[in-house]
């Protein structure tokens, strides 16, 4: 039987090999969220581990999740009056931003035929995964298909994030922080903070705000999405 702390080294050590390899070849493909779970996924397949053991044994890993976002509180606090300032350029932006993902989310499901499930697990999608799960869940919607578009949303935010920012001059910390934290979450708030603290604060209250927005307009749309596709 295979100690839970080797779950925990080997998750480490893959991510930092995920980061020298990175560093090697720039690019999404090569970036550590995506080269870690896939060198644990072809282990635990080669070795014929099981993923409740290797759940249990990084256990660690995901309650320092908490502390994450707690400490996103500091820049927060450090840059409030920045974020006072501007709270109705938040708030409006964020509450189009959020109307527009799920609108243009649903009518592309819907276009391309992929069934009432996934129109309404997609909704979701521009939320940070544990909110996103419970809210697919209280809409009739399937958690497993949201947490892969939520991941996909992810992914393609901090892609396309910096080819946006160069292509049309963006300089506002302001706005950089807001499309990072409405378009790609987590991921998005860890890339705005590479780029400086307003932009990182800015997305960390983007992402968190979208979440609480995007509850409100899936409770208010879902009915009326249901109505349309019986």
């Amino acid at each position: 039987m295979v100690p839970k702390i080797f779950y925990l080294i080997i998750t480490v050590l893959f991510y930092f090999l995920a980061k020298k390899i990175n560093r090697k070849k720039p690019g999404l493909l090569f970036s550590p969220i995506i080269l870690t779970p896939v060198m644990l996924i072809v282990l635990l397949l080669v070795l014929d581990l099981p993923y409740e053991d290797y759940a249990n044994g990084t256990f660690p890993l995901n309650e320092l999740l908490d502390v994450v976002t707690v400490a996103l509180a500091i820049p927060l606090y450090r840059n409030w009056s920045f974020i006072a300032k501007n709270w109705r350029v938040i708030l409006f932006s964020l509450s189009a931003g959020s109307l527009i993902a799920v609108v243009s989310g649903v009518l592309t499901t819907y276009w391309l035929e992929m069934g009432q499930d996934y129109v309404i697990s997609i909704i979701p999608r521009i939320v940070t995964i544990p909110v996103a799960v419970s809210l697919s869940e209280s809409i009739g919607g399937i958690p497993t298909i949201t947490v892969l578009f939520s991941m996909m949303t992810c992914f393609v935010g901090v892609f396309l994030g910096p080819h946006i920012i160069k292509r049309f001059s963006i300089k506002h910390p302001l706005s950089i922080g807001m499309m990072y934290g409405l378009g790609a979450q987590a991921l998005g708030t860890a890339k705005a903070f590479k780029t400086g603290e307003l932009e990182g604060t800015a997305s960390s209250v983007s992402y968190i705000l979208t979440a609480i927005i995007t509850v409100v307009w899936a409770l208010i749309l879902t009915p009326v999405i249901n109505a349309f596709l019986v």
